[in-house]
């Protein structure tokens, strides 16, 4: 067996005779080894809860009570992201990705449960897509940053810029109408 393949149980079994695996191909099958020595468990954090950051109309508390349904306007937090920018999508902003050390500022609101992350995106549509972010607060309270999500627009950044017709947003939001 080549040298390249004795890593892992699971390289091991890769290189049988049954494969056609190069050694590379091997090597890089089995390139767990390096994050998952010989099988170690690595839990991942639970889902919820999980701040997210708003830009528009969910930076306003009384639109986040009404779309979740909650009893009291919920507590958001100035914050800010790096590295996004926002267009217009007609009268709505879209973040999209921005240069590097660009500021979009908004709020934050920790999301509790998938039902209500559920709910916000269907507010935003499909319009959005839910992607990961790293929001740093501006409030001076804790924790100070925090690993979170956000809703970026799910179109084609350049056509939304250039203000034109957008076909990839268009054939999201027309889903299975298509054909």
């Amino acid at each position: 067996m080549p040298p390249s393949s004795q890593h892992s149980p699971k390289s091991q079994a890769l290189a049988g005779p049954e494969t056609d695996l190069s050694p590379y191909e091997v090597m890089l099958a089995s390139a767990d080894y390096f994050t998952n020595p010989e099988g170690a468990a690595h839990p991942l954090p639970p889902e919820y809860p999980v701040y997210y950051f708003f830009y528009g109309t969910l930076t306003a508390p009384v639109t986040i009570k009404r779309i979740l349904d909650l009893a009291e306007e919920p507590k958001v937090r100035k914050a800010q992201i790096i590295g996004y920018a926002l267009g217009k999508w007609g009268d709505y902003p879209a973040l999209i990705d921005g240069e590097q050390g660009q500021v979009v500022s908004g709020a934050a609101y920790l999301v509790e449960s998938e039902e209500q992350a559920e709910k916000l995106a269907y507010y935003e549509t499909n319009a959005y897509k839910v992607a990961p972010c790293w929001i740093f607060f501006t409030d001076n309270g804790t924790p100070a940053e925090a690993s979170g999500k956000t809703f970026e627009y799910a179109g084609d950044p350049k056509a939304l810029l250039e203000q034109r017709f957008d076909r990839k947003l268009w054939a999201l939001q027309m889903g299975n109408r298509l054909g």
